[in-house]
């Protein structure tokens, strides 16, 4: 049996996931008698981590792979389901199955969170400890999974204004009842509000978030990478700035994470035995920690990811330009992450999956860090910071490029008198998040066209190339509702 060191911490996680399962055996309500407990209060919000960390269509798999196959990172023409999103065939059975269980699972969990939020109101609650935590995850939590959903099923920010009008539904009340839908910008206010609201309910986080961190623990506020914690949403705050092109704003709160000195890069030890399918206990700010060795999350991230040779995975490979990527023009031939991340021999991603869901035990957990999928990670602040000044100071945009790369092996291009371009921090943010699910967000951003694997031009400037339609199982039940 492979050696887990962070036994304690992944004990405690498992219990209070099967007690909220126990408790809520088909996943719809909440009982009440969870919340007369601070132990309760957290079974709720364990339960809820633990569905979105698994279920296939949330991050268990949907969330990364499909801004993959869409960017053409991953080729997949023979897949019904990803193959046809590729080529933006939104309506046949494959994307039409996968929009309907992205949508359906993600509004599903936002309903167990305002449920959780709802009873943060709760006087008994309020007194608990570190209710703030509670509140402010929660909130946060949902804030995050409203964002996902904007910047998928929603038309980008420069699309025409009548094509913002209808975005998604913020869903704010635990019901079962039809919510409207909310402008692209309501939406973005609301995300905007619930983080705002977290950022002081997570003010504790200041104190338990340390910069040398262990993956042991036994409480709730242990091993604190794995909540939306305060600087998770600091991140998510830049990230949404950076998505809608207020530069500024995103940069401030980027420099605030980097400032708080909470996280820091991993060293070369770390991509010459790379513990993959991990949350690295200096890099990450937040990612959802699971134990998926089986099903969806091995499937997606393992089987066709790392095309381990099943007959299932047989139509997928990796972009034409995977390796060029890593040793081409603006990289640097001695590129750590080209060996850490890829297995070059069968052209193979291995960056997503711990080995040991896939080497027949040749391998054991290293144990020094979580087994899990990454939200948040450090170097995503400071492109953002080199994105800032890339137009008004480039040696200070320079120094921020540079503080990632040199860390991957790259060269200074501050030693080599090189000026940075956009074009070089798109390739390095491709490099770096490779499988990760970010390439097709900034293509979107910057309406760049989508050449798919069959040779077809997805224009860039048109909104439809980058907005996944909303099932119409959603759109009929409003108009029945409007009846």
């Amino acid at each position: 049996m492979k050696k887990l060191t962070n036994i304690i911490f992944l004990t405690l996680l498992m219990s209070a996931c099967s007690r909220f399962l126990d408790v809520n055996p088909k996943g719809e309500v909440f009982d009440g008698d969870m919340f007369t407990s601070a132990e309760g209060v957290e079974d709720a919000l364990y339960g809820v981590y633990s569905e979105l960390a698994s279920t296939e269509s949330l991050w268990g798999a949907y969330l990364h792979w499909i801004p993959e196959a869409c960017s053409q990172n991953v080729l997949c023409p023979g897949d019904y389901k990803m193959g046809n999103m590729a080529a933006a065939d939104w309506l046949s059975s494959g994307p039409v199955s996968v929009r309907k269980e992205l949508w359906g699972s993600a509004y599903k969990a936002i309903n167990h969170l305002n449920n959780i939020i709802a009873h943060c109101d709760d006087e008994t609650v309020r007194q608990f400890r570190h209710f703030g935590l509670y509140k402010g995850e929660a909130l946060a939590l949902r804030a995050l999974i409203h964002f996902e959903l904007v910047n998928l099923f929603a038309a980008p920010d420069w699309a025409d204004a009548s094509e913002k009008e209808k975005a998604i539904p913020y869903v704010k009340r635990y019901t079962f009842d039809i919510t409207p839908y909310s402008s692209l910008d309501g939406v973005y206010e609301a995300i905007i509000a619930d983080l705002s609201e977290s950022e002081r309910l997570l003010a504790e986080d200041k104190d338990l978030i340390q910069a040398q961190r262990t993956n042991l623990g036994n409480t709730f506020t242990d091993v604190r990478i794995t909540h939306m914690n305060l600087y998770a949403v600091k991140a998510l705050l830049a990230r949404l700035y950076w998505t809608r092109g207020q530069l500024e704003t995103a940069a401030r709160y980027a420099q605030e994470v980097i400032d708080s000195q909470k996280f820091s890069f991993r060293p070369k030890s770390a991509f010459v035995q790379p513990d993959n399918g991990t949350l690295d206990l200096r890099e990450t700010i937040f990612g959802f920690y699971s134990r998926s060795g089986t099903g969806s999350y091995q499937t997606y991230n393992c089987n066709k990811y790392r095309l381990s040779g099943t007959s299932s995975s047989s139509s997928f490979s990796l972009a034409a330009d995977w390796q060029s990527l890593y040793t081409g023009v603006s990289a640097s031939q001695n590129d750590y992450r080209l060996a850490a991340w890829f297995s070059a021999g069968d052209e193979t991603l291995i960056k997503l999956v711990n080995p040991v869901f896939y080497a027949d035990g040749a391998s054991s957990y290293a144990g020094n860090s979580i087994l899990g999928c990454n939200v948040f990670r450090i170097p995503e602040m400071y492109y953002i910071m080199a994105e800032y000044y890339l137009e008004t100071d480039n040696n200070r945009a320079v120094q921020y490029y540079d503080a990632v790369i040199t860390t991957r092996g790259g060269d200074s291009l501050a030693e080599d008198g090189v000026t940075l371009t956009y074009d070089m921090l798109f390739r390095e943010r491709r490099r770096e998040f490779y499988g990760e699910g970010f390439t097709w967000h900034e293509m979107r951003r910057r309406q760049m066209d989508i050449t798919t694997f069959s040779g077809v031009v997805l224009p860039g400037n048109q909104p439809a190339t980058y907005t996944i339609p909303i099932p119409d199982e959603e759109d009929n039940a409003r108009k029945n509702n409007a009846k």
